[in-house]
Protein backbone atom coordinates (compact mmCIF):
# COMPACT_ATOMS: atom_id res chain seq x y z
CA UNK A 1 0.00 0.00 0.00
CA UNK A 2 1.36 3.40 -0.98
CA UNK A 3 0.19 6.36 1.15
CA UNK A 4 0.96 9.92 0.13
CA UNK A 5 0.06 13.32 1.54
CA UNK A 6 0.23 16.14 -0.99
CA UNK A 7 -0.22 19.68 0.32
CA UNK A 8 -1.47 22.20 -2.23
CA UNK A 9 -1.67 25.94 -1.95
CA UNK A 10 -5.31 27.11 -2.06
CA UNK A 11 -6.76 23.66 -1.26
CA UNK A 12 -9.79 24.24 0.98
CA UNK A 13 -10.68 20.75 2.13
CA UNK A 14 -9.15 17.29 2.35
CA UNK A 15 -9.67 15.10 -0.71
CA UNK A 16 -9.07 11.36 -0.42
CA UNK A 17 -8.77 9.13 -3.50
CA UNK A 18 -8.31 5.39 -3.11
CA UNK A 19 -7.04 3.52 -6.16
CA UNK A 20 -7.17 -0.24 -6.08
CA UNK A 21 -7.69 -3.37 -8.08
CA UNK A 22 -11.34 -4.23 -8.75
CA UNK A 23 -12.95 -6.05 -5.84
CA UNK A 24 -10.27 -5.21 -3.24
CA UNK A 25 -12.15 -5.43 0.07
CA UNK A 26 -9.40 -3.57 1.94
CA UNK A 27 -10.14 -0.43 -0.05
CA UNK A 28 -13.85 -0.56 0.84
CA UNK A 29 -13.04 -1.00 4.54
CA UNK A 30 -10.49 1.82 4.44
CA UNK A 31 -12.99 4.18 2.79
CA UNK A 32 -15.62 3.25 5.38
CA UNK A 33 -13.24 4.03 8.25
CA UNK A 34 -12.52 7.45 6.76
CA UNK A 35 -16.25 8.14 6.43
CA UNK A 36 -16.83 7.08 10.05
CA UNK A 37 -14.21 9.55 11.21
CA UNK A 38 -16.31 12.24 9.53
CA UNK A 39 -19.48 11.16 11.35
CA UNK A 40 -20.94 9.07 8.53
CA UNK A 41 -21.26 5.36 7.88
CA UNK A 42 -21.98 3.47 4.68
CA UNK A 43 -24.24 0.48 4.44
CA UNK A 44 -25.83 -1.58 1.71
CA UNK A 45 -29.56 -1.78 1.22
CA UNK A 46 -31.49 -4.77 -0.05
CA UNK A 47 -29.32 -7.47 -1.54
CA UNK A 48 -26.15 -5.44 -1.20
CA UNK A 49 -26.47 -3.53 -4.46
CA UNK A 50 -27.13 0.05 -3.36
CA UNK A 51 -24.78 1.84 -0.99
CA UNK A 52 -26.24 4.47 1.32
CA UNK A 53 -24.39 7.00 3.48
CA UNK A 54 -25.97 7.82 6.84
CA UNK A 55 -25.02 10.09 9.69
CA UNK A 56 -23.97 8.23 12.84
CA UNK A 57 -26.78 10.11 14.59
CA UNK A 58 -29.26 8.04 12.54
CA UNK A 59 -27.78 4.74 13.76
CA UNK A 60 -29.31 3.46 16.99
CA UNK A 61 -27.16 0.33 17.21
CA UNK A 62 -24.90 -2.02 15.29
CA UNK A 63 -25.80 -5.70 15.53
CA UNK A 64 -23.75 -8.70 14.43
CA UNK A 65 -26.04 -11.36 12.99
CA UNK A 66 -25.48 -14.13 10.44
CA UNK A 67 -21.76 -13.33 10.08
CA UNK A 68 -22.52 -9.68 9.12
CA UNK A 69 -22.57 -6.33 10.87
CA UNK A 70 -25.90 -4.50 10.47
CA UNK A 71 -26.49 -0.79 11.02
CA UNK A 72 -29.90 -0.47 12.69
CA UNK A 73 -31.30 2.96 11.89
CA UNK A 74 -33.78 4.90 14.02
CA UNK A 75 -36.44 4.56 11.30
CA UNK A 76 -36.27 0.75 11.50
CA UNK A 77 -34.15 0.26 8.37
CA UNK A 78 -31.21 -2.13 8.50
CA UNK A 79 -28.12 -1.65 6.34
CA UNK A 80 -25.34 -4.19 5.91
CA UNK A 81 -21.94 -2.73 6.79
CA UNK A 82 -18.79 -3.59 4.82
CA UNK A 83 -16.82 -3.38 8.09
CA UNK A 84 -16.54 -6.01 10.77
CA UNK A 85 -17.90 -5.23 14.22
CA UNK A 86 -14.46 -4.62 15.79
CA UNK A 87 -13.57 -2.28 12.91
CA UNK A 88 -16.78 -0.33 13.47
CA UNK A 89 -16.01 -0.16 17.19
CA UNK A 90 -12.56 1.29 16.44
CA UNK A 91 -13.97 3.72 13.87
CA UNK A 92 -16.66 4.89 16.30
CA UNK A 93 -14.24 5.37 19.20
CA UNK A 94 -14.76 8.80 20.75
CA UNK A 95 -18.46 8.91 19.80
CA UNK A 96 -21.52 8.00 21.87
CA UNK A 97 -21.31 4.35 20.79
CA UNK A 98 -20.58 1.83 23.54
CA UNK A 99 -20.08 -1.94 23.36
CA UNK A 100 -23.01 -3.78 24.96
CA UNK A 101 -22.13 -7.39 24.10
CA UNK A 102 -20.03 -9.44 21.70
CA UNK A 103 -22.76 -8.86 19.10
CA UNK A 104 -23.87 -5.27 19.75
CA UNK A 105 -22.69 -1.67 19.76
CA UNK A 106 -25.23 0.86 21.03
CA UNK A 107 -25.53 4.57 20.31
CA UNK A 108 -26.04 5.96 23.81
CA UNK A 109 -27.91 8.96 22.40
CA UNK A 110 -30.74 6.55 21.51
CA UNK A 111 -30.96 4.70 24.85
CA UNK A 112 -34.32 5.52 26.47
CA UNK A 113 -34.26 3.15 29.46
CA UNK A 114 -31.81 0.97 31.37
CA UNK A 115 -33.05 -1.87 33.55
CA UNK A 116 -30.88 -4.15 35.69
CA UNK A 117 -31.12 -7.85 34.90
CA UNK A 118 -29.98 -10.93 36.86
CA UNK A 119 -26.32 -11.82 36.55
CA UNK A 120 -24.99 -8.23 36.53
CA UNK A 121 -26.47 -7.57 33.10
CA UNK A 122 -28.43 -4.56 31.85
CA UNK A 123 -31.38 -4.35 29.48
CA UNK A 124 -31.10 -1.28 27.24
CA UNK A 125 -34.26 -0.03 25.56
CA UNK A 126 -33.60 2.06 22.47
CA UNK A 127 -35.70 4.45 20.41
CA UNK A 128 -38.39 2.50 18.60
CA UNK A 129 -38.60 -0.14 21.35
CA UNK A 130 -35.60 -2.26 20.31
CA UNK A 131 -34.06 -3.97 23.34
CA UNK A 132 -30.38 -4.91 23.69
CA UNK A 133 -29.05 -7.04 26.53
CA UNK A 134 -25.72 -5.73 27.82
CA UNK A 135 -23.66 -8.64 29.13
CA UNK A 136 -21.75 -8.48 32.39
CA UNK A 137 -18.43 -8.13 30.56
CA UNK A 138 -19.53 -4.80 29.05
CA UNK A 139 -21.76 -3.54 31.89
CA UNK A 140 -18.90 -1.65 33.64
CA UNK A 141 -18.32 0.44 30.50
CA UNK A 142 -22.00 1.37 30.36
CA UNK A 143 -22.10 2.20 34.07
CA UNK A 144 -19.04 4.39 33.62
CA UNK A 145 -20.79 6.13 30.70
CA UNK A 146 -23.75 7.06 32.90
CA UNK A 147 -21.58 8.01 35.87
CA UNK A 148 -22.28 5.11 38.23
CA UNK A 149 -18.69 3.79 38.18
CA UNK A 150 -15.35 5.42 37.63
Amino acid sequence: MDVRVVEQQGQGDIEVTIRCAPGDERAARLAERIRASQGRLAGYEGGGLTQRLVSIDQVSCVAFENQRAWLCLTDGTRLESPLRLFELEEALDGTEFVRASRQDLVNFDHVRAIRPEPGSRLMLTLDGGRRVLATRTYTPGIKKKIGIRR
